[in-house]
């Protein structure tokens, strides 16, 4: 029959949830998750400053390595 509430028929009592109990459940859960969320973006957040840093640091180095060749070409111009 089309609309007619469903009934338990294959157990012979029904089933109770305790809703403090399942509430306090998916509380803990939520509270872990949240807790591995946060631990993940802490940790990305350290590796692309670690990133960012090794980032500045090899333009430093390339900065410094292409005034060292316009010097040695600008040397090497001016020679006689």
């Amino acid at each position: 029959m089309i609309g007619a509430p469903t009934t338990m028929a294959h157990t012979a009592e029904p089933v109770t949830v305790d809703a403090e109990q399942y509430i306090a459940r998916l509380r803990t859960q939520m509270a872990e998750a949240w807790g591995q969320a946060q631990a993940a973006l802490a940790l990305a957040r350290e590796e692309n400053a670690v990133r960012a840093a090794r980032e500045a640091d090899q333009a430093r180095r390339i900065a410094e390595l292409e005034a060292t060749v316009a010097e040695l070409r600008s040397a090497a111009s001016t020679r006689p």
